[in-house]
């Protein structure tokens, strides 16, 4: 009776020009509560669609309070700010309170952090929503300081109440959650687009290699959502939140609605994915704030120099071959970008592509060069590739710069990541897609005029004379230590012994002895690294402790943390416990998700459920394979002639039909010895050992609608091709 009671004063008290009805948040009206114990309404203030509701700390006019200048605010200004937020959301479609709607019948409440005393939980800023019944947000004075905050948290209002007035009026259950990743990213999306100037780049510099909504990048996923709008309108991102099935991945549901089969949704994921080269986007200067900010990034976020450009591997005994390294390799929509260094006495950089499609049965590509004007904006796509193997060519013209070669990983059959595949499960269990390149006429990243090389770092230092490497003036490096020609020595570093610094090895500030190792593109920030330590790949290191032999690789992040005896941590290990020590094991998957989870150091394997990949071993390519055709004499026409037929590289093995529905036919031009079928996940369903030159039948009827690979053995020779099963 008393909650009613209250209601019903609260209808009373509204001004007479309020459109909206006021709802008080139940808590609020329970007096047993803190806060409710506090509610007057000569402590609130609204406007058209909102309602702020504050505690007695800063009084009936918390303009003037003194006592603490951090919880002092000015509601009008506040309010002015968020009737802004609200029509700018509102013309972008994402609000919506068109009669029927909760949103058209409530204002929206802001309750203000810190102003009910200590013995209330306090916060900086969340969004979400009251009882089911309207969106509202909680926010401390502070953070009202300026509109983007209140831009953020509004959007999880207005997230909230698209739950309440779409999906639950249309049983759709719940968005993709995933952590809150989608609804975080979303928030900054929205944001962005009304105060550009908070954009970020580091969150996709550091992070595209991954599967997009992966755990560690929560905030700064929206560039991708950015280059759905610029092609297809702000509505279908809007429908993403309002029309996407219950706990539907964000990608999927992006090519359900868009209607698009898995070839079509390739190429248009990769005409959004190639404008990340120069964050190409033009809605409200998007793209200049994006490319100020990675040029920032570049000179102080060392992270970001590390991984916002993929270094390849030379393949040993080659001048132009090149590999980019399985950690390095694209997961599904996520992508390389490559700086080629091109030669300006040459007719066009020319590359032949080969991917390994042996390493899963979803591998896949598209890829294609972009060229930029001096000033770091796009010039120029090239035509987007599909094919397996490939030669392509491209040459920059008038002012053109700089080039890169974009690749993605494009799942030729479906998009892998759902409902009960996340992102959690974890780089073993992410699929990646591998290639090999042969280029002439540049080279790339990492494989430049070693001074040209993260040139920008290099302002007060000199060349080693032990490997030729950068060692900054401030550090101090033995002349027993190898520093390789493309590695850099930064800050106060200390490196003696018979370290090693390889490849592009990044080092600052940290203390480095004995036979210790950085390898490959890793980066070690901090930290205190002797006996026979490792730290290789794609890893990065800061203010740990290493010795024994103890190896971090991969892609792992290791922060505070000491490691000893034979531990070994890859995979996209995150782990920054500052208590955290561990001798033994390996481990190649840790979900840690602001949490200080320890490493489990049972001694578990690398053949342990949790490590196991679902990625196969691949054979490198032969000379033969990546010898090129083309060249400058034979251009354009070899192009043509470059590109074989995706998977079987020649017509030696035929199945039909395909699509087949109780059974197909295998049959090849010598004896075939045997057929493995595998189904999406890499199972194997079907096995056929049988020397036939005939060919042989293959009972299909009992397995599920799909595409299959089937690996035919023949003439001792292993063969992959795709099968399609359609009852």
């Amino acid at each position: 009776m008393k909650q009613l009671l209250l209601s019903f004063a609260c209808l009373l008290a509204m001004p007479l020009f309020a459109q909206k009805t006021v709802y008080i948040p139940l808590y609020i009206q329970d007096t047993n509560t803190i806060e409710g114990g506090q509610f007057t309404w000569d402590k609130t203030a609204q406007s058209d669609n909102f309602i702020m509701i504050w505690g007695n700390t800063v009084g009936t006019d918390p303009a003037s309070y003194t006592a603490d200048v951090s919880l002092a605010f000015n509601p009008q200004t506040i309010l002015n700010t968020m009737e802004m937020l609200y029509d700018n959301f509102k013309d972008l479609g994402f609000l919506d309170d068109s009669a029927g709607t909760n949103l058209a019948q409530y204002k929206i409440p802001i309750i203000m952090y810190g102003t009910y005393g200590p013995d209330v939980v306090q916060g900086f800023a969340n969004g979400g929503d009251v009882d089911g019944v309207i969106g509202a947000f909680w926010v401390h004075p502070i953070a009202m300081q300026t509109g983007d905050v209140a831009a953020h948290e509004l959007v999880h209002s207005l997230q909230a109440q698209c739950v309440i007035d779409y999906r639950n009026a249309n049983g759709l259950g719940p968005v993709w959650n995933n952590a809150g990743i989608f609804w975080e990213t979303h928030a900054n999306f929205m944001r962005n687009l009304i105060y550009p100037q908070d954009v970020t780049a580091w969150g996709m510099d550091v992070y595209h290699l991954e599967t997009w909504g992966d755990w560690k990048n929560t905030y700064e996923n929206y560039p991708l959502l950015f280059a759905i709008m610029d092609a297809e309108g702000i509505n279908m991102v809007n429908r993403l939140w309002r029309e996407s099935l219950s706990n539907e991945y964000p990608i999927a549901a992006y090519k359900r609605l868009g209607n698009y089969n898995q070839e079509q949704f390739n190429t248009i994921m990769y005409s959004h994915i190639r404008r990340m080269a120069t964050f190409d986007f033009e809605y409200n200067n998007l793209g200049n704030y994006l490319r100020e900010y990675r040029a920032a990034d570049q000179l102080n976020y060392l992270p970001t120099v590390q991984a916002a450009y993929n270094v390849l591997t030379k393949v040993e005994g080659t001048e132009n071959r090149y590999a980019i390294p399985i950690e390095q390799a694209p997961e599904e929509y996520s992508y390389n970008i490559v700086p080629l260094h091109v030669d300006a006495e040459s007719c066009s950089v020319i590359v032949k592509f080969k991917g390994h499609t042996d390493a899963n049965i979803h591998a896949g590509w598209r890829y294609g060069f972009v060229t930029a004007h001096p000033d770091g904006t796009v010039s120029r796509y090239s035509d987007t590739y599909s094919a397996n193997t490939a030669e392509i060519a491209f040459a920059l013209e008038g002012d053109e710069t700089a080039m890169y070669l974009m690749v993605m990983g494009a799942p030729f059959n479906d998009t892998t990541t759902n409902a009960t595949n996340d992102t959690w499960h974890g780089y073993p269990k992410h699929f990646r897609f591998p290639y090999e390149l042969t280029i002439t006429g540049a080279v790339p990243e990492g494989f430049q005029e070693p001074a040209n090389f993260r040139e920008q770092l290099k302002t007060d230092g000199a060349v080693h004379a032990n490997g030729g490497g950068w060692v900054a003036a401030s550090a101090s490096v033995a002349s027993s230590v190898y520093v390789s020609p493309s590695a850099i020595v930064l800050g106060n570093a200390q490196i003696t012994g018979n370290v090693r610094l390889e490849n592009t090895a990044l080092v600052k500030d940290a203390i480095i002895s004995g036979s210790a190792k950085v390898l490959n593109n890793a980066f070690v920030n901090g930290g205190t690294y002797s006996g026979n330590a490792i730290i290789q790949g794609q890893a990065f290191v800061e203010n740990a402790v290493m010795s024994g032999n103890a190896l971090v690789g991969m892609r792992a992040r290791v922060t505070n943390y000491n490691l000893s005896g034979t531990v070994e941590v890859g995979g996209d290990v995150v782990v920054y416990n500052a208590e955290g020590s561990c001798d033994n094991g390996v481990y190649y998957k840790l979900t840690n998700f602001y949490e200080d989870n320890l490493l489990a150091c049972d001694g578990r394997t690398a053949d342990h459920p949790e490590n196991s990949d679902v990625n196969s071993t691949y054979t490198q390519f032969t000379a033969q394979q990546m010898e090129m055709l083309c060249n400058c004499e034979t251009l354009p026409n070899c192009l043509a002639l470059a590109v074989p037929n995706n998977f079987v590289t020649d017509n030696t093995v035929l199945i039909y039909p395909n699509p087949a529905v109780n059974e197909f036919t295998v049959k090849a031009t010598g004896e075939t010895n045997s057929l493995k079928l595998y189904n999406a996940v890499g199972a194997v369903v079907n096995v056929v050992v049988k020397q036939s030159r005939e060919g042989f039948t293959v009972n299909s009827s009992s397995l599920a609608d799909g595409v299959y690979l089937a690996e035919v053995i023949s003439d001792s020779k292993k063969q992959w091709v795709r099968v399609v099963i359609a009852h």
